[in-house]
């Protein structure tokens, strides 16, 4: 993946029937179209392979643009199909008069509440308008929701608890700037395909961005800080990255770091492809370890990760501590 991707309407794979690509989401402007590449979108997504037998359900909401009611859909699901109700729905809720919106996740009875949550596969998150190049890992699906505002998905290799499956999707979030009320299990996204109504908007279509299906074995570094005490963005950080010795730091903390933030710390090259996402991991692992600004900026400086994207600029090596920091809460 390049370091900075282009945000336009890409196509969707399939994953459950991948011949079919040429079919599904091919014209947006074409109603019968979108309905039956939103019905493969379902099969890709609620293909519940790994929850108990017998009836699960998931859910399909609509809010009417007349006058913002909400309703929603219990969608029973019968060891593993669910039935062609779902054409008449989205028929009759259609897109031009409701904005359309689906949980990815499984539930053991026809209720969206917590407690009924099976485990998934997927992780989730309201990316909004923060920058999906930053995110790491990488969504399996990307898709534009409004003009610069985005959702995505996150397919696991394996499925997880309800708290883990949230607590992957909070990291997300939080540490990347993402919607951080966003994470629960039982998270509503706009459908792809569908029309986003918002009055600030001229009618825009939900679009892919981005699609690739292959399981991710990497997960989200874990959040180790309480966010219950959250501030506004740190204003500005004035640092001097010579006051400390870079492998004296990551002595000091190196217990206390990820493997993976010690790797990147440790590499001679830049391996990744995401140099953001990398630089953000390393400052927030010794932020979260409880080095100083000063301690981190020694460690970032001459990291290679940091040199490829912004070269010497001090500047920007404020402005990254000062980003991340903000981001992750500035009460080390």
């Amino acid at each position: 993946m390049s370091e900075t991707i282009m945000m336009s309407k890409k196509t969707y794979v399939p994953n459950k029937h991948p011949k079919n690509t040429a079919r599904i989401f091919k014209d947006l402007d074409d109603d019968a179209d979108v309905t039956r590449s939103q019905y493969q979108f379902f099969m890709d997504i609620w293909d519940f392979w790994e929850v108990p037998k017998g009836t699960v359900y998931t859910f399909l909401g609509f809010k009417r643009v007349s006058d913002g009611k909400w309703i929603e859909k219990a969608i029973e699901i019968r060891n593993g199909a669910f039935s062609t109700e779902l054409f008449d729905l989205l028929t009759q809720f259609n897109r031009w008069d409701y904005d359309q919106y689906f949980c990815p996740n499984a539930f053991s009875k026809p209720r969206r509440k917590r407690q009924y949550a099976l485990p998934t596969r997927f992780g989730w998150c309201d990316i909004d308008g923060s920058d999906p190049d930053a995110y790491d890992p990488w969504p399996n699906l990307l898709w534009e929701t409004s003009p610069d505002r985005y959702q995505a998905l996150w397919s696991w290799d394996t499925y997880h608890e309800p708290d883990e499956a949230e607590r992957f999707s909070k990291a997300l979030a939080y540490r990347h700037g993402g919607d951080r009320n966003g994470w629960t299990i039982t998270k509503m996204l706009r459908l792809m395909g569908s029309v986003n109504h918002k009055p600030q908007y001229d009618e825009p279509y939900v679009h892919t961005v981005a699609c690739d299906w292959t399981e991710i074995r990497a997960r989200p570094l874990a959040l180790t800080r309480d966010r219950a005490k959250l501030t506004s963005p740190l204003a500005e950080v004035d640092v001097d990255p010579t006051k400390f010795d870079r492998v004296e730091v990551i002595r000091k903390y190196r217990k206390d770091l990820h493997p993976k933030a010690r790797t990147l710390m440790g590499n001679r090259k830049a391996y990744e492809p995401n140099r953001s996402a990398q630089i953000f991991h390393m400052i927030a692992a010794l932020h979260e370890a409880g080095a100083c600004h000063n301690e981190i900026a020694s460690v970032i400086w001459p990291n290679p990760y940091f040199v490829e994207k912004h070269g010497h600029d001090i500047g920007k090596l404020n402005e990254e501590i000062a980003r991340v920091v903000g981001k992750l809460g500035d009460d080390a």
